[in-house]
């Protein structure tokens, strides 16, 4: 490979000049023999074999190290191998050619030399064989006849004296070679005993001046060095040519028979190197294309080149780029793109002129900017020009897909033409003839979305005919063809065009970035609907509606009714049941698809589109709401807190980037953004303004059916079609437009750093002062640091040229000057007084500090203290000390370029470096960010800059520098002399990255650029890039003197172009009043000379001369002139902004790294402690001061920081003296997250009052806060922590809400999002540390989920919400059925553990597997057991008791003699089992509840189901119990009017009738869900459970209280099947507040009648004062009052108010005869059912 760079390097040099040279051929020979010691080339004559054979030779013999190019032969390619073997076996027949060689020579000559003395020979491609003695002889007399061992050929002439050969001959030979490419003999050389060193197969090529970059080169043999491949260009592909070797030899015995040899491809770049790394130096075709090209470079890296034009197309050009670039209006409010415009016609000629220059003349516009003046400004400025460059790539982008549709258009019309030629063949109706209306449609289209319009119009009719009229076209071509070739004619050209043409049928799609279009997804595919209604004949349907889609454009475009409607005489109805078929079954059906099809026509119309698309931009409102996730995320931190409810917002009404702000939010998945039609308030709808022009005024029902048809495919057209589009269209508009002016903001933000002058010294240096004198430049001094401590700073000084001198490190810079560590402070002080004698010794003109941060403030007040020094020590003049945005410099310094310009220092050095030629020169420093890294896009110029694309930002900001650089001009020298200028050239007006590196390769052979016409002459630019860049490349002709002999112009170092420097000589010579027509009249001279006196040239009367000008046809010139003058008064001043000390905010901004959009009052800010702000007391306030006793400790209290351990008064006023009181605390101090510093004052820390702040806050401790003002002087803010302050509920300190901001939306959600979160709170449980294979850390629905996996039985324990001492028992019951049971734990250690005792009710657990063997598996066997009988019915719907009433009545309806009875789950109450049963007509539900005992029904508990039913099957004619209802305060009474005695229910109350049966003992009662129920009297003391009963005296005690069975249902038996086993015991009295209550009902008891000697009484608590059992809903009239039944003589006692207790038993034995004599007298054995 090294040998191959070398060999190109060489070449490239060699073939540079081929105008000037003719010695292509010797090139290639010496090129070759340098690569491999052999060549294949023809010469014409013997002296061009010998230049040949020297050359080759010489290249062979060439190395300037040849030790170490014995590490790169090894690395050459196997070819070179192979050769050099070959060779190195023949060295034994050629030993007497060598002993010659070294008898010539006088030396010893090495043996493996003799390669390449016969590879020279093997370059004569003539017949006659010639001697290896012989070839030895003639190399050695050519080339050793001196017999000097080493001899110092430096340069060419040398060479040429000692080889024998004239100094021209050598120059003929090598050509156009570099000096250090060319040959130097004194690079062969011997060791120490004679012997030539051997070298390696190619030369060494020094690149590099840095001494580790050149040693990597020559250890690697590459070195990067990408510029030395520019030159390749046509050379490389030479190098693919295979080459042919032969040698004489005999073969079969035939002398003089060529024998050929091997064939060795040869390696190409293409093949070396990736093709990224082509592409980044620049060395691929395309590359060596715009380098030859006679175009400007930029003209050339256009996407759509720039094409000539005539005056018809520019003017045209020039009306649609005025009306779209310049006078259309931006639809949101853009104030960086805010213009004025004058004259229209007037910007229009300037436009048109503006592209003559471009396309005609291909000026670029940096040029028609500073020398075509009279045709562009003042309207038109340098911005505006680059607009028309833009635009005109997009008006050439449209025309050339115009060109492209109509062309297919003309070709489909020709299609139709020849299908429907035949007269005799119907056109089918839905066909549409393409007419010429439809072309000059997309010839009139102005814009991108018109264009869209009329391809899709045309894809909707036609797509499906594409392919057709390609199949047909395609069999006219091979018909034509067949005739032709019949005819014996020539129908090539006919092929191609019909190949062409074939080439051209492509669907155009709209790229992304143009418009998303929803293109055509009904009408792409023949299964689309638009397709499947017009297989269907929906099209003669739709024509039925009145108006074509073209009608209807046209009424819309004019906005009256233009075409009227036709109407049909048969109504939509029966007219669709005529398409009634197998794809539309229905009338209805039928109507939708026409439907479908009208709107489709009208929404794909171009003009309806068209008007709508105008409307909708007009009135488009914009609509925004937060998404859930959005509500949450979007505070008021977030940038679109202000918006993030919007109503009815207009669109002109966004500013800048507000619109890409909601789009990023809206990407996020936070906001939703929907653009509407806006309707005013009050007026007609947008669809009903259009359907008065698709409306038929009859009043007949025809008419109105077909309007209301109209109508809804009007709507369904813009709702489904024309609205959806336009939205996406417009949000495409203002997202371009946001981020044009985010570009544009970026593009000012560089403009504003580059566009600054470097810096000048100040009036202080005396010129005289030889150690300060400013002549040869300012010397620049530069410190740069980082935040971190343990990261070194360094320090540098720069000379006039911008090159490093010296440089000091500083690794204390940071460190404080007074710290309490003496190491620190000493260290500190050292490295001052290093830095002091540095400033002495290099006496810089300006010091410049990195404003990394506000530590950059320290350093600037250090060196200020030493610069006073040296000015009060050593008189030093007054030394400025700058801060300088470093974020540019840390860019460079981490690049790739500044490691290969600096590679031993280290990047803070690096950063320095670039911090001093930033303030020498900023578009010198900056233009080093342009490379092939892209590192420019790391500066931050927005904070929005990444949404543009790479390419689209890159590309503006070089434009920038184009605009700049063109304004300033180029020194090529300097750009030479150092390279990091080098930059600038690519900005060059007319060059870039490619034509830059060529001219500076060709100036770097030829020293330097003495004139301008050099560039044509040397650097071989084109007449059209040499016009465009001439004028800004200026050379310093007074640096040269009198070290050149090329002719020199004083205005090549001035902006006037060449063109006009006839008109620059003609103004000198009249200014100084020469006669021009004398023989001895010298121009340059009168240059010269007014140069010295330009004040000559005020009374130049240039008008005059504009006028001349003029006549003679070279235009108004009048501005160019004044240029001139200005020129010559001063030569291309600079006329960038003066450098100016930054400001205060400027300096703010940039050392706290805020902005004001980021730092503002109002703002939530987090800040951290660091100590409490005290204020010592004064004199007077000591005088004044009244210490304070506390009265608790008795201790004595200082009044001002509150210390209050003084035992004595006296103690308070030694405080006082001794200067030990710290002062009254004023506030707290604090830091930010940005490094500011903060203050609270105490009154703003709480809004309670607060007298010591240590008692609130304390260091160290993290606070939220809001900021109240922002001090950019002192870097400090003052903020806020009151709660008040922070929830702002009034909105004063949080940021403004946009006037459109919709406040009802947003209390809507918030009273939403209350209501749901205050239905889902829950307590959070507590995870807990349980090792058990059932427990599982998770929540109520998670528990679920698992157990949905799990079996019948299984459990899931888990924690409780009710708290950590809780524990909570699932299992599942059944299919989606689990009961949750709660376990209370005590005796735990912590609250993670679990408890030593376990709970649930009162029965007691010792751990987690009792309770599941004892407590759950006994419930889950029941359970199991009930699902498995013969009547549970599982799809009961969990419950459902309509699916029960059901299957209960099919079953009785089967056997009405039986009473049906059923068993089945219940999801509502989880751990109880429905009984349904149908005693009679209705339905009876009733529950079973499952426990660890046994089943409990009916308040009695039994051991298995079969004992349930047995027993139920027996007491299902028992009352079911019934829970009562208790009130808070109440007086018994035995119930209503309507309420009935024992024993005499009446029929009208509907299912109280009670079934008693006498001699049944009281028991507790049933409810539905899980409750107790009371008898009469019985206060309800407690939910859930069933109360205690007592006895009268004699009676039976011990009779359990059950607990309460569940009730269901709304139908209840009247009799009772619960059969206490006891009387019950005697009870307490009731409580307040607990009274039971029986409100309409018939009082009932229930339970077996007391035997012999058993008075049953069902006790409660007596009623206190107040609090009175009340009976029946009713409290007595008066205290003491017997209650009044009705109905019944005989009354059952009741409790009076006092607290005596209740005869119940009495009443319920009345009550029990009552009921017996009534079934008695009504001869039934079982008692009636009724109903609730």
């Amino acid at each position: 490979m090294s040998g191959f760079i070398d060999h190109s390097a060489s070449e490239a040099s060699g073939s540079e000049s081929e105008e000037d040279e003719v010695q292509g051929q010797p090139k290639k020979k010496a090129s070759s023999g340098s690569r491999s010691g052999s060549g294949s080339s023809s010469s014409s004559g013997d002296s061009s074999e010998e230049e040949g054979d020297d050359a080759g030779v010489v290249e062979d013999l060439i190395d300037d190290n040849p030790i170490e190019e014995e590490v790169s032969d090894a690395e050459d390619s196997d070819t070179e191998i192979g050769k050099r073997k070959k060779h190195s076996d023949e060295d034994d027949l050629e030993e007497d050619d060598f002993a010659l060689i070294e008898e010539n020579l006088g030396i010893k000559v090495k043996r493996n030399k003799r390669k390449r003395i016969k590879v020279m020979s093997d370059d004569d491609d003539s017949d006659q064989e010639v001697s290896n003695e012989n070839e030895a002889d003639a190399v050695a007399n050519e080339l050793f006849d001196d017999d000097d061992e080493e001899m110092p050929l430096a340069d060419q002439d040398e060479s040429s004296q000692q080889s024998g050969k004239p100094a021209a001959d050598v120059a003929d030979t090598y050509g156009d070679l570099d000096e250090s490419e060319e040959s130097d003999p004194d690079d062969f050389i011997v060791d120490e005993e004679g012997q030539p060193i051997s070298r390696g197969k190619k030369k060494r090529t020094v690149v590099h001046t840095d001494k580790a970059l050149q040693e990597a080169q020559d250890v690697f043999g590459v070195d990067f060095d990408f510029n030395d491949f520019d030159d390749y260009g046509s050379n490389y592909e030479d190098e693919e040519e295979e080459e042919e070797e032969y040698e004489d030899d005999e073969i079969d015995g035939e002398p003089g028979a060529r024998k050929k040899r091997v064939r060795h491809s040869k390696r190409t770049i293409f093949e070396v190197f990736e093709p990224s790394e082509l592409e980044r130096g620049h060395m691929t075709d395309v590359d060596q294309e715009i380098r030859n090209a006679d175009i400007p470079e930029r003209f050339h890296l256009r996407t759509i080149k720039v094409t000539p034009a005539n005056s018809q197309e520019l003017q045209d050009e020039a009306e649609w780029i005025f009306t779209h670039a310049f006078s259309k209006a931006s639809f949101s409010n853009q104030e960086v793109l805010a213009e004025d415009r004058k004259d229209m016609r007037v910007i229009i000629k300037k436009i048109n002129s503006a592209l003559d220059f471009l396309r005609n003349q291909q000026l670029e516009v940096p040029f028609i900017n500073f020398y075509r003046k009279e045709y562009v400004q003042q309207e038109l400025e340098i911005r505006d020009l680059w607009k028309i460059w833009q635009w005109d790539e997009k008006w050439a982008q449209l025309r050339a897909r115009k060109h492209n549709l109509i062309k297919l258009m003309e070709r489909m019309q020709q299609y139709q033409f020849d299908q429907n030629s035949n007269p005799d063949v119907i056109m089918p109706s839905h066909l549409r003839p393409l007419t010429q209306d439809d072309i000059d449609r997309v010839r009139l289209a102005e814009t991108t979305e018109e264009y869209w319009d009329c391809h899709n119009h045309f894809m909707l009719y036609y797509s499906k005919d594409i392919q057709p009229m390609k199949d047909a076209e395609k069999k006219k071509k091979e018909e034509k063809s067949t005739e032709g070739k019949e005819q014996g004619g020539d129908d090539s050209k006919a092929e191609k065009e019909d190949g062409e043409e074939d080439e051209e049928v492509v669907v155009d799609k709209p790229a992304d970035e143009e418009l998303p279009q929803d293109t055509l997804k009904y009408a792409r595919g023949r299964n689309s609907g638009y397709y499947i209604c017009i297989q269907n004949g929906l099209a003669d349907f739709a024509k039925k509606f009145g108006l074509s889609p073209e009608q209807f454009a046209d009424n819309l475009k004019d906005n009256y009714q233009k075409h009227e409607v036709e109407q049909y005489p048969v109504g939509p109805e029966e007219l669709a049941n005529e398409f009634v078929g197998p794809q539309f079954e229905s009338a209805r059906e039928v109507l939708n698809g026409a439907r479908h099809l009208v709107s489709m026509q009208i929404a794909y119309d171009p003009v309806v589109r068209k008007c709508v698309r105008t409307a909708f931009r007009e009135r488009a409102v914009l609509k925004v709401t937060p998404t859930k996730k959005g509500k949450k995320e979007i505070d008021e931190s977030h940038q679109c807190y202000s918006m993030k409810y919007l109503i009815n917002k207009p669109i002109s009404d966004l500013k800048n980037e507000d619109f890409l702000k909601l789009y990023q939010a809206s990407e996020e998945d936070l906001l939703t953004i929907e653009i509407r039609m806006g309707e005013p308030t009050g007026s007609t709808t947008y669809l009903e303004e259009i359907h008065s022009l698709f409306h038929r005024d009859e009043y007949s029902a025809i008419v109105e059916a077909w309007n209301d048809q109209r109508k809804l495919a009007l709507e369904r057209a813009l709702s489904k079609s024309l609205y959806p589009q336009m939205e996406k269209e417009l949000k495409l508009c203002l997202l371009q437009e946001s981020k044009d002016g985010i570009l544009r903001s970026c593009c000012d933000k560089l403009r504003s750093c580059i566009r600054v002058a470097p810096y000048q010294a100040m009036k202080e240096f005396d010129d005289e002062d030889e150690d300060f004198d400013t002549s040869k430049g300012l010397r620049i001094m530069s410190v740069a640091y980082r935040n971190e401590r343990d990261v070194a700073g360094f320090t540098c000084i720069l000379d006039g040229d911008g090159e490093v001198t010296d440089f000091l490190r500083l690794p204390h810079i940071l460190k404080r000057k007074n710290p309490n560590a003496p190491e620190i402070r000493q260290d500190k002080e050292n490295e001052l007084v290093k830095l002091k004698e540095f400033i002495m010794e290099k006496k810089p003109h300006v010091i410049a500090v990195a404003g990394e941060s506000r530590d950059a403030l320290d350093i600037q007040y250090d060196i200020l203290n030493l610069l006073n020094q040296l000015e009060e020590e050593h008189q030093f003049p007054k030394i400025y000390v700058e801060l300088i945005d470093n974020e540019p410099s840390s860019v460079y310094a981490a690049s790739k370029k500044s490691a290969q310009d600096f590679p031993e220092y280290p990047e803070m050095l690096r950063e320095a470096i670039s911090i001093a030629r930033r303030l020498r020169d900023p578009l010198v420093e900056l233009s080093q960010l342009c490379n092939q890294d892209e590192d420019l896009l790391c500066i931050h110029f927005h904070p929005m800059q990444s949404e543009l694309t790479k390419e689209t930002l890159l590309s503006a900001l070089y434009l920038e520098f184009v605009n700049v650089v063109n304004e300033v001009g180029v020194d090529i020298n300097e750009a030479l002399a150092h390279p990091y200028k080098a930059g600038l050239l690519q900005f060059v007006c007319g060059l870039g990255p490619r034509k830059a590196a060529y001219i500076l390769k060709r100036v770097k052979s030829q020293k330097r650029l003495e004139n301008r016409s050099q560039l044509v002459m040397h650097c071989h630019l084109g007449p059209k890039v040499f016009i465009n860049c001439a004028g800004f490349i200026k050379i310093d002709t007074t640096s040269f003197g009198d070290s050149t002999e090329e002719y020199t112009d004083v205005l090549d170092a001035s902006r006037v172009h060449p063109e006009t420097y006839e008109w620059a000589r003609k103004m000198a010579i009249d200014a100084l009043e020469y006669d021009d027509m004398a023989d001895d009249a010298n121009p340059a001279a009168a240059l010269e000379e007014i140069l010295e006196k330009p004040e000559r040239l005020r009374d130049l009367d240039l008008e005059a001369f504009s006028v001349e000008l003029d006549r003679q046809g070279y235009g108004q010139k009048l501005t160019t002139l004044y240029d001139i003058r200005a020129e010559l008064n001063c030569r291309y001043k600079d006329t960038r902004i003066t450098y100016k000390t930054i400001e205060m905010v400027e300096r703010f901004n940039m050392l706290s790294k805020e902005t004001p959009a980021t730092l503002y009052i109002g703002k939530l800010v987090l800040c951290r402690v660091t100590n409490i702000a005290r204020k010592k007391p004064q004199g007077q306030q000591l005088d004044e001061a009244n210490p304070e006793r506390s009265e608790d400790t008795g201790l004595w209290v200082c009044p001002f920081c509150r210390k209050d351990d003084f035992s004595e008064i006296s103690e308070v006023w030694s405080h006082f003296d001794a200067g030990s009181c710290l002062g009254t605390a004023i506030g707290v101090r604090v830091r930010l997250e940005n490094n500011l510093s903060g203050f609270i004052h105490t009154k703003n820390l709480s809004d309670k009052e607060v007298r010591n702040p240590e008692e609130r806050v304390k260091p160290g401790m993290t606070l939220h806060a809001r900021i109240l003002k922002v001090d950019i002087e002192k870097f400090q803010v003052d903020l806020t922590c009151k709660t008040s302050d922070l929830l702002d509920k009034e909105d004063r300190l949080r940021p403004p809400k946009d006037h459109f901001y919709d406040f009802e939306a947003e209390d809507s959600d918030v009273k939403t999002d209350e209501k749901k979160a205050k239905g889902k709170k829950r307590v959070a449980f507590i995870k807990r540390v349980i090792a058990h294979p059932c427990f599982h850390n998770v929540g109520y629905k998670e528990c679920e989920t698992l157990l949905n996996n799990l079996g019948e039985g299984d459990c899931v324990i888990r924690p409780s919400s009710k708290g950590p001492d809780r524990l909570t028992l699932a299992w599942k019951l059944a299919p989606e059925i689990y009961s949750h049971v709660d376990i209370k734990e005590e005796g735990k250690e912590n609250s993670f553990s679990l408890g030593k005792t376990l709970f649930i009710g009162n029965e007691e657990f010792e751990d987690l597997d009792e309770i599941i063997s004892r407590y759950l598996n006994p419930m889950a066997a029941l359970a199991r057991e009930i699902q498995s009988y013969k009547y549970f019915v599982e799809d009961s719907g969990a419950g459902n008791r309509e699916i029960m009433d059901q299957k209960v009545y099919e079953e009785k309806k089967k056997a009405p003699a039986r009473i049906p009875y059923f068993f089945s789950t219940s999801k509502e109450l989880p751990g109880k089992f429905m009984l349904s049963y149908m005693p009679r007509s209705k339905t009876v539900h009733e529950f079973v509840t499952v426990t660890h005992e046994g089943l409990r029904f009916r308040g009695q508990v039994f051991p298995t189901l079969n004992t349930l039913v047995k027993w139920f099957k027996e007491h299902f004619r028992d009352p079911i119990p019934q829970k009562l209802v208790t009130p808070s305060h109440a007086t018994p009474r035995m119930g209503p009017p309507a309420f009935r005695t024992p024993g005499r229910t009446p029929s009208h109350t509907p299912g109280r009738t009670p079934g008693r049966t006498p001699g049944a003992t009281p028991a507790a009662y049933s409810t539905a869900r899980g409750g107790s129920s009371y008898p009469y009297g019985t206060p309800q003391a407690t939910p859930m459970m069933t109360p205690a009963y007592h006895t009268t005296p004699g009676g039976v005690s011990g009779t359990p209280a059950y607990r309460a069975t569940p009730r269901q249902g709304s139908v209840y038996p009247p009799g009772s099947m619960a059969a206490p086993k006891g009387t019950p015991r005697v009870g307490g009295t009731p409580r307040s507040g607990q009274t039971p209550r029986i409100s309409g009902q018939t009082p009932r008891i229930s339970g077996q009648t007391p035997r012999s000697g058993q008075t049953p009484r069902i006790s409660g608590q007596t009623p206190r004062s107040g609090q009175t059992p009340v009976i029946g809903g009713q409290t007595p009239r008066q205290a003491g009052t017997t209650p009044q039944y009705t109905g019944s003589s005989s009354r059952p006692h009741v409790a009076p108010r006092t607290n005596s207790d209740t005869d119940w038993g009495k009443m319920a034995i009345m009550w029990a005869k009552e009921q017996k004599q009534k079934k008695r007298e009504r001869g039934e054995g079982t008692p009636s059912y009724h109903e609730k």
